[in-house]
């Protein structure tokens, strides 16, 4: 399977536009979203939330999708996700994404990744955009 070919890789180009909508719309009502260190989100309503707050502590972003692999409900994304951050540098995140699928709905997903470089007062690795 072409990386680009998997119709899950739709959430990472929704969330890459901050279309809230599209992201929401992929999910089951009974979504379960771990997203790092993070306490897990459930439920489309609290995805909506938890996702429009974090949108609104960065810039933009962008998924970098090197790998996707399937295993029966399983997705798994490897991925570079370049952050902007508030003070408009660029943070490189290095990411893993466990998806469950359920028919054509994500329902759970679990996000592997160190956000701190994100919000630190001195990024790790800086790039310009």
């Amino acid at each position: 399977m072409s990386v680009s070919d998997h119709w899950v890789l739709e959430r990472f180009r929704a969330v890459d536009r901050k279309d809230i909508d599209g992201f929401i719309d992929m999910l089951t009502d009974d979504h379960v979203f771990l997203f790092g260190g993070r306490p897990p989100v459930v439920g489309k309503d609290d995805a909506r939330e938890q996702v429009l707050i974090f949108w609104s502590m960065i810039g933009r972003l962008k998924h970098n999708i090197w790998r996707v692999t399937e295993a029966g409900d399983l997705v798994f994304v490897e991925a570079n996700v370049d952050y902007e951050r508030p003070d408009g540098t660029w943070v490189v995140v290095p990411c893993c994404d466990v998806i469950r699928i359920r028919g054509d709905k994500i329902c759970e997903q679990r996000a592997y990744l160190d956000q701190s470089a994100v919000f630190a007062d001195e990024p790790g690795e800086v790039r310009a955009a």
